[in-house]
């Protein structure tokens, strides 16, 4: 039989054990919790630098990429009946009949391609010989100022749009009417069609103001830019090349510009003059000599940001 004193020796030896298991149990438990807290912790960590990085890189994307769209166009030409202006005159009338007669041009030689699909880059340089009758034209357009319209022409050239088209339109600057460009891009010559989708206007930032306070800037010479109509964003193909210092609203896009050897063609074509100053003459602004483009054609390209 064990004493009293056994007795309490082992019961103290079993406290002692009890405790030193508790104890045990404690700093597992601890170690486990701090285990946990540092996963947590590392995951939390995780999201906010993959956010981070995430973010980065849809900045890094949206400074290289941008999203255009070239929605169809809509302002079809419709004949108009030369009877109903009769009481205007005889050259009404002419004129009338003129332009039924440009309809039927646009119907027969009319080309329409899709548009440019996907995201366009936001820099970068394309090089581009518009060859003529007159002699080449080499071009350089600059994505950076405006990349939708210079990604439209570029795919324009691609697809041949402009081979074997008439440039339609010559100005020469007179007094109040400060304009010397070249116009071309309508393959039916008439000034009428583009390529069946319209462009929105970029416009540019940094032309110099022209003076006199009629709000106008200075498309400098060499100039390459988007031609459109008096409505917003209503440009398709049809382009100008600026011979001389133009005055003009600055909401006509720039492309990009002329070389030197390109402006001495401009400049043998704005010599020959235009066949009528008249503009009442169906010949108004037509160049003397017909100004056609046999190619244009798309020499490289630099500076493209990585797909």
């Amino acid at each position: 039989m064990s004493t009293n004193q056994e007795r309490r020796a082992e019961a103290r030896a079993r406290l002692r054990e009890q405790m030193e298991s508790q104890a045990r149990r404690e700093k597992q438990l601890k170690i486990a919790a701090a285990a946990v807290v540092v996963v947590v912790l590392a995951g939390i960590v995780g999201v906010v630098v993959w956010n981070n990085l995430e973010q980065a890189r849809a900045e890094e994307y949206a400074a290289d990429w941008t999203s255009c769209e070239y929605p169809p166009a809509t302002d079809s030409q419709e004949k108009v009946d030369p009877a109903e202006f009769e009481d205007q005159g005889e050259e009404i009338v002419a004129e009338a009949e003129r332009y039924n007669e440009q309809i039927d041009e646009v119907e027969e030689n009319k080309k329409f391609v899709d548009p440019p699909t996907g995201d366009q880059a936001r820099r970068g340089t394309a090089d581009i010989t518009i060859t003529t009758g007159q002699g080449e034209i080499p071009v350089q357009l600059d994505r950076e100022g405006a990349p939708c319209n210079v990604a439209s022409f570029v795919h324009l050239t691609e697809q041949g749009f402009f081979d074997d088209s008439e440039c339609h339109r010559l100005t020469v600057a007179s007094p109040g009417a400060p304009l010397s460009v070249l116009q071309c891009g309508d393959p039916t010559g008439t000034g009428l069609s583009g390529p069946g989708y319209t462009i929105a206007d970029e416009p540019p930032t940094d032309l110099p103001t022209a003076e006199g306070g009629t709000g106008a800037s200075v498309y400098p010479r060499g100039t390459v830019a988007m031609a459109k109509s008096q409505a917003p964003d209503s440009a398709g193909s049809q382009f100008f090349l600026v011979y001389e210092d133009s005055q003009l609203p600055p909401e006509y896009s720039v492309m990009g510009t002329i070389d030197e050897a390109g402006l001495e063609v401009l400049d043998e074509i704005a010599d020959a003059g235009v066949k009528s100053d008249d503009p009442s003459d169906p010949d108004n602004q037509v160049p003397a000599e017909e100004v056609v483009i046999e190619t244009a054609e798309l020499v490289g390209q630099q500076g493209l940001p990585e797909a």
